[in-house]
């Protein structure tokens, strides 16, 4: 899994073409937008036909026609497996 760091968000790329694919907003959600919408002139439009906020992990095909490779992007940070269960999560140190 490819990404790039923007001022505000991450853009995950294809793992085989390097294709941008989809964008991950600084609180989490994964952000799809795709299409365009021209006018009777052929000028593009600022609608998009698609446009999702996800929340959860994703299997995507890559958009590219050539390409066409599942890519999988987890919600999760690959850390999280390294969390204890006989340990608290909690951040809260004061007695209760």
């Amino acid at each position: 899994m490819g990404w790039t760091m923007l001022m505000e968000d991450m853009v995950y790329t294809c793992e085989k073409c390097g294709k941008k694919l989809i964008h991950r907003l600084p609180n989490g959600l994964f952000h799809f937008v795709f299409g365009k919408k021209r006018d009777k002139e052929g000028n593009l439009l600022s609608f998009t036909p698609v446009d999702m906020l996800i929340h959860g992990s994703i299997k995507m095909r890559c958009l590219s026609r050539e390409c066409g490779h599942y890519n999988i992007f987890n919600y999760f940070p690959p850390d999280s497996s390294q969390l204890k269960v006989d340990q608290p999560q909690s951040v809260n140190t004061e007695p209760k």
